[in-house]
Parts: C-alpha cells; structure tokens; sequence
C-alpha cells in the first residue's frame, strides 16, 4: 500500500529541470568525490553487520528479542534525523560525518562484547544514533565538489558493498567478528574524514 501512495503523490509533482553544464565522465565525478564515497563505504560496515547478520547472532549468542535489534537502530536513527537533521547545513558536514562515525563505533564494539542482549540492543540504538547524520553530512560535502549537472551520480556511490565481505568474516571468524570490523571500519572513515577540507560551495 506504501509504495501505491508514494506513486501517487510523485505522480502529482512537477518534473525537475536538469541544471545546464558539461556532464562529466562518471569516472571523473568519482576522482572528486572518492574520499566522501570511500567514508559511506566505510560507514556501510556496520549497518550490513545489523540487517544481515543480528538475527543469527543472538541465536547463536541463545539470546532473546533479536527482533527489536533492528527497532533499536531505527529508533536512535529517527531520533537523530529529527533532532539534527540542521546539523550538516549549520557546520561542517566533515565535522558531523566525524563525531557520528565516532558513536557508530561505539555502538558496533557495544554489540561485539555484549555480555547479554539488553547490551548488544543499546550498541544498535548507538550504532543508529552515530548512523543517521553520516549520509547526509558527506553528501554535503559531496555536493560541493561537483557541478550542478553532475550531482545525481555523485551521491549514489560506494555504497552496499559490505554483504559478501561480512559473509566471509563471519565464516572465518564467527558472527561477533562482523561488529569489530564494523567498529573498525568507522573509526578507519572518521580518520580519513579528519584528512579533508570542506571546498566552496
């Protein structure tokens, strides 16, 4: 019913004009935005440790609830969107991506030596809260990078590439192994974030 409703209402809205300019080469637009997509990247570790791999987890781990791991996120998610959502816009959106990533990070190494499942659900609602600001702190960014006729490929890279990679980590290293990775890979995007300087808009 969702997806019929949100059709309707883009079938009432009024077609976006493509902004004039030279269209760059997809790769060119990569080599200008490659260290904020690399910090989504990063940042996609533990959001694909949470969807895909939380469940069995807390099976392993004989905990209840792995429900509400997913409901936890979400709920510091929201939380954040709605509080903060300004954030980006009012500073520095490299200085946002780093503090978020920061709590990302401790969220994952929350769930990755949770001593019982009512630890592990507030790592999620940590993870969710450190989650929330990053995508839109680093399109920012992004954003400035590129010409106008080029921002509609450079906010939808790097992203989603960490299922198969936690597959392996999880087949060689067990389930907890997927949230010290995560944990791991935030702290790498929040240094790499400390390396870049914000450009004209």
């Amino acid at each position: 019913m969702a997806p019929l409703v949100a059709a309707a209402i883009a079938s009432r809205e009024i077609s976006y004009t493509n902004p004039s300019g030279r269209r760059l080469a997809f790769h060119r637009v990569v080599g200008q935005i490659w260290r904020e997509g690399l910090g989504l990247m990063l940042q996609g570790a533990g959001v694909s440790g949470l969807t895909a791999f939380a469940s069995l987890y807390f099976v392993a781990r004989n905990w209840g609830n792995a429900g509400l791991v997913m409901t936890a996120f979400g709920i510091g998610f929201i939380f954040v969107r709605l509080a903060l959502a300004s954030l980006p816009d009012r500073m520095s959106g490299y200085r946002v991506a780093f503090w978020s990533m920061v709590i990302e990070a401790i969220g994952q190494a929350m769930i990755w030596g949770a001593p019982d499942e009512s630890v592990a659900l507030a790592g999620a609602l940590v993870t969710g809260l450190g989650c929330a600001l990053i995508f839109p702190a680093l399109g920012v960014e992004a954003l400035k990078r590129v010409s106008p006729a080029n921002r509609g490929s450079a906010i939808d890279i790097f992203y989603g590439v960490w299922g198969p990679i936690a597959g392996v980590i999880v087949g060689q290293f067990g389930y907890a192994a997927v949230y010290m990775f995560g944990a791991a890979s935030a702290l790498l995007g929040a240094a790499l974030v400390l390396t870049v300087r914000s450009p004209q808009s």
